[in-house]
């Protein structure tokens, strides 16, 4: 083992000293990409999702086919109210039912959700989660992988996802090429595995060696055109729905409908990081943040006209 040791007897005590040379655990990086352009996910296993967003769910849907999910087994909801409150029954129960099954959960952070009241509500996609792995049983729960989905991605945010999630995924244009290499590293910390270890108990799991740097930008050198992103026309029309609601009235001192804006807006930005345009959507994403510094509604107005022009020019 390289290492040494002594022994030495005091009056009122004796000390043993051993010293072993050892490394830092998880410090092995990658040698060679294959470990992860051979990662896979298991066969018998289940997508699911839940996003507000139509076109998040169509997208959705790709990123699970591009992963390998049979399209039979994946299952994505939140087209409205009643499929959002009651996602934490589904996924309980439809994990009753396949016991044994993995399941992949993607959940947007940011579920809006009108009551018949019409009353808009944000639900939070992680403590859905949260509130998922808490009434599922241990030996049923080892068997769920939950990412969390958003457009925020500060370190306090990061935390709380990972803190009731598994994981966290960025908004951006999904790559069939890069989508394995995504979730290979969110895969390996949730089942790791020890180097050398023979266990087959987690199919298709790589070898821990293969964890650190293992994460590929969605933003890598593959091609484009092997991307499922939002188009120039959906955002415009999403633009549109948010303009109307501009013109009905002082949104400053209309509490209701101020949220209600900020809301889509804030849809509008995780949309807008799904888009292939670059430097535009990086300005049009600025100027949604900067919404939450307006003091009037001259003021407001004034910020959509100039955000509304710039979501115009992205039209082909």
């Amino acid at each position: 083992m390289k290492g040494h040791c002594s022994i030495k007897f005091e009056e009122t005590k004796t000390v043993f000293t051993m010293n072993i040379p050892s490394k830092p655990y998880g410090l092995q990086k990658i040698t060679t990409p294959t470990d992860i352009k051979t990662f896979k996910l298991p066969h018998q296993i289940w997508g699911i999702a839940i996003d507000d967003s139509k076109i998040q769910m169509k997208l959705l849907g790709k990123f699970f086919e591009f992963a390998g999910i049979p399209s039979d087994r994946i299952h994505i909801f939140g087209k409205d109210a009643n499929e959002i409150m009651g996602f934490v029954d589904f996924v309980v129960n439809f994990m009753d039912e396949n016991m044994g099954d993995y399941v992949l959960l993607i959940a947007d952070e940011n579920l809006d959700v009108t009551d018949e009241a019409s009353k808009h509500t944000t639900i939070s996609g992680s403590q859905l989660v949260e509130n998922i792995r808490l009434r599922l049983l241990p030996e049923q729960e080892k068997f769920l992988v939950a990412l969390i989905r958003s457009a925020n991605d500060s370190s306090s945010d990061v935390a709380i996802y990972n803190a009731r999630a598994h994981g966290f995924l960025p908004k951006a244009p999904i790559k069939k090429a890069n989508v394995l290499e995504t979730l290979a590293p969110l895969w390996m910390a949730r089942y790791p595995l020890e180097v050398g270890d023979e266990d087959d108990s987690f199919p298709s799991r790589m070898s821990r060696k293969s964890r650190a740097d293992s994460f590929s930008s969605l933003e890598s050198s593959s091609s484009l055109t092997d991307a499922v992103a939002t188009t120039p026309i959906e955002i415009i029309n999403i633009a549109k729905e948010i303009s109307a609601l501009f013109s009905k009235g002082r949104i400053m001192e209309d509490q209701v409908l101020r949220q209600n804006i900020w809301e889509k807006l804030h849809a509008l930005k995780g949309d807008l990081l799904t888009l292939q345009v670059g430097s535009k959507v990086i300005t049009a994403v600025g100027m949604i943040n900067s919404f939450r510094d307006a003091q009037s509604n001259e003021d407001l107005i004034e910020r959509w006209t100039l955000l509304q022009e710039q979501i115009l020019s992205f039209a082909p």
